[in-house]
């Protein structure tokens, strides 16, 4: 597995892969929904597939002496190193702004820790539905990602919502969301913990159900 996942690395991650990685200062911009970087990560994710689709990378791995879960696991944790790292890389951006910006973002959420345990949720759903489309057919990533993308959207609104309406309600869980205050951060932190646990068990029920379809295909 260490060797197929070196070979996932290497050849199944395009210069684009890279060039996405950089979208973390986008944090920094104002007046900027904060999901919307991290939706261009999962753009990259549809370029990856595609990378790996037009080299024949399926094609290749079937030969390999491995099991199909094996190649499902590979890409998987591939997405999974990518995600997370895209994630750390915005941390200081949005870090940064909160220093510079003392008047905070217009456009929702703040770069706060609540923020990075939604965003690993919103990561999760989109995984989840993606894959299991995909591997259905192994084939059809335009549509999967589509699928997928209107999932992301509906759950970005479904986050966003405390935070637009938080001056309207007045309600102090919606305002304690959206603060960088670091009294009400700390209180954030069992959501930031809720996502790491989501995500890492997403993780799980992705690949196994992702497995269990890619099996049934016939290559």
């Amino acid at each position: 597995m260490k060797q197929f996942l070196n070979k996932e690395f290497k050849l199944c991650l395009a210069p684009i892969n890279y060039v996405y990685m950089s979208f973390a200062i986008m944090t920094l911009i104002p007046a900027y929904p904060r999901y919307v970087p991290f939706y261009f990560f999962c753009v990259s994710i549809l370029h990856l597939f595609n990378n790996a689709m037009l080299n024949k990378d399926l094609e290749y791995s079937m030969i390999l002496p491995i099991l199909k879960k094996d190649i499902v696991k590979s890409r998987c944790l591939l997405v999974a190193v990518y995600e997370l790292i895209c994630t750390l890389l915005s941390i200081p951006f949005s870090y940064l702004f909160t220093l510079i910006m003392p008047t905070g973002n217009d456009a929702g959420i703040e770069g706060n820790v609540a923020f990075y345990g939604l965003v690993l949720i919103l990561f999760s759903v989109f995984n989840f539905i993606f894959f299991t489309s995909y591997y259905k057919k192994a084939y059809k990533t335009g549509v999967s990602f589509v699928k997928a993308t209107i999932a992301f959207w509906i759950i970005f609104m479904i986050l966003e919502f405390p935070i637009w309406t938080k001056n309207v309600f007045n309600i102090p869980f919606f305002l304690m969301l959206d603060s960088t205050d670091f009294a009400c951060q700390i209180r954030q932190l069992p959501l930031l913990a809720a996502g790491i646990i989501i995500y890492f068990l997403g993780w799980l029920v992705t690949y196994k159900m992702s497995a269990k379809r890619f099996e049934k295909v016939d290559l």
